[in-house]
């Protein structure tokens, strides 16, 4: 027989099933509903399931999904869903934000084709200004000897360095990177523009980091490399940062035997902006291995 927690969830997965209008969930020519990577059917269930731990009727949740849609209509429907669900759980008091945002990046994890079939393992993170100044300070600061940055498109790498401790300041949502003999300037807050030249909301959307992503390329069934890359609000890559490799040093010499220590900084990015600890994956390839 089936107990009174199947018979709410049936009935809330139901009413999920049945919203119309802006939180209508998309569908298939079929009638079935259209999910394109697997985060965002668990998005549905773990809302579902969120709903009927909190004894809630659905109209908590949808009312809450259809202000996320409204305040951002171009945002994708799923990642409103999950908007809506860290409103309901801040609300209820059952997590705080910032670890509300840390665990649904590191499940929305997935893997996508950069240069062969799923080759790309991806870790969505928050791309709020907060959390993009940490990190970058972390590399740039930190650990500015020992990575590589620029952009990496089909065609084109740009491998940089930096040559002394660079130094960083912010000035209208810009974040300065100042290398000594060269700077970056990355949008990654609130862009206003100048004093009686403002900047058009859309345009200020446009230009900052809409997305942020840990990534490891995988090679012949092992990480091979390991990044760290940022997104505009248009999709476009802003810069890509490659991390310490345990078959390279320093100056981008292939190492005799591994060093896994090097690691250390892609295992400190996982602690702590996705809460996950190392995985004996990234440990397992036996050879460098360059796509």
């Amino acid at each position: 027989m089936a107990s009174t927690d199947d018979h709410m969830i049936a009935d809330l997965r139901a009413q999920a099933e049945a919203m119309d209008g802006a939180t209508a969930l998309p569908r298939r020519d079929d009638g079935e509903p259209v999910f394109d990577e697997p985060w965002q059917g668990r998005a549905v269930a773990t809302t579902i399931e969120t709903v009927a731990g909190l004894g809630l009727s659905w109209d908590h949740f949808r009312d809450r999904l259809i202000a996320a849609i409204e305040d951002d209509p171009h945002r994708h429907y799923y990642e409103s869903w999950l908007v809506a669900l860290d409103e309901l759980v801040a609300d209820h008091h059952l997590a705080s934000r910032q670890d509300i945002d840390r665990h649904r990046m590191a499940a929305a994890a997935y893997r996508t084709t950069e240069e062969r079939v799923d080759d790309l393992e991806v870790f969505p993170i928050p791309a709020d200004e907060e959390t993009l100044r940490e990190l970058l300070t972390l590399l740039f600061v930190h650990h500015w000897h020992s990575i590589r940055f620029g952009t990496l498109i089909q065609g084109a790498v740009y491998e940089l360095a930096a040559t002394e401790p660079p130094r960083m300041a912010t000035l209208d949502g810009y974040l300065t990177i100042d290398l000594g003999h060269s700077h970056l300037h990355l949008c990654i807050g609130e862009h206003l523009g100048a004093p009686g030249r403002p900047v058009e909301p859309e345009l200020a959307r446009r230009r900052r980091c809409a997305h942020a992503e840990l990534q490891r390329q995988w090679i012949d069934g092992a990480p091979a490399t390991w990044m760290f890359r940022m997104f505009n609000g248009d999709g476009d890559q802003m810069m890509t940062v490659l991390l310490p490799n345990p078959f390279l040093d320093d100056a981008d010499q292939v190492l005799d035997d591994p060093d896994w220590s090097r690691l250390a900084l892609w295992d400190t990015l996982r602690s702590r902006f996705l809460d996950l600890p190392p995985d004996p994956a990234d440990r397992s390839a036996t050879r460098f291995a360059h796509s």
